[in-house]
């Protein structure tokens, strides 16, 4: 491996950040949605709605303005924001590949009267930028709704441009709860 091959991950650590083992995660599909990872067209990568994980765990659940802060807000857009760096990961099989963030769309569950979505997903685009630059500075969009899957608090959905050639097939979740 390059130096190179190592940047964005060698950030990710000194930041205390890990990604999580995107297989595994699949393979448990709490939430019994029907779906893929990421599906590549040319060289842009769809990713499917991430929300925050930590320790493999949901992280920071519930309603941004009456169970959480704008701060836990934040954070929970960070995290939510690792996960789809865990799919990019898997999908490309390196972070660096990524040239650009192309765009970014963020959903808060959010409390009645609470207007900061844009703060909020902050947490994600900052860390894109943290660990890209400029080239992680995406178009975006800043959502406030009633309810997200699993009690989650944050989803947020990316799309990027990557650089070189193939991608590993995408992950499905494909169990119901009958």
């Amino acid at each position: 491996m390059t130096c190179a091959i190592m940047h964005i991950e060698k950030k990710l650590d000194a930041l205390g950040l890990t990604l999580m083992d995107l297989d595994r995660a699949y393979r448990a599909n709490a939430s019994s949605a029907r779906f893929i990872s990421h599906l590549a067209v040319s060289n842009l990568l769809y990713l499917s709605g991430t929300t925050p994980v930590r320790d493999g765990q949901p992280h920071l659940l519930g309603v941004v303005g009456a169970d959480l802060s704008l701060a836990q807000g934040y954070e929970a857009a960070r995290y939510a924001l690792l996960s789809s760096l865990a799919a990019i990961k898997y999908a490309l099989g390196d972070l660096d590949r990524v040239a650009q963030a192309v765009q970014l769309i963020g959903f808060v569950n959010s409390a009645p009267g609470f207007h900061d979505q844009p703060r909020v997903i902050n947490g994600a685009t900052d860390l894109l930028v943290e660990l890209y630059g400029d080239r992680g500075r995406p178009t975006r969009a800043a959502i406030g709704c009633q309810g997200l899957a699993l009690g989650h608090s944050v989803e947020v959905v990316l799309t990027v441009l990557f650089r070189g050639e193939g991608t590993t097939p995408p992950l499905a979740r494909d169990h119901y709860v009958k």
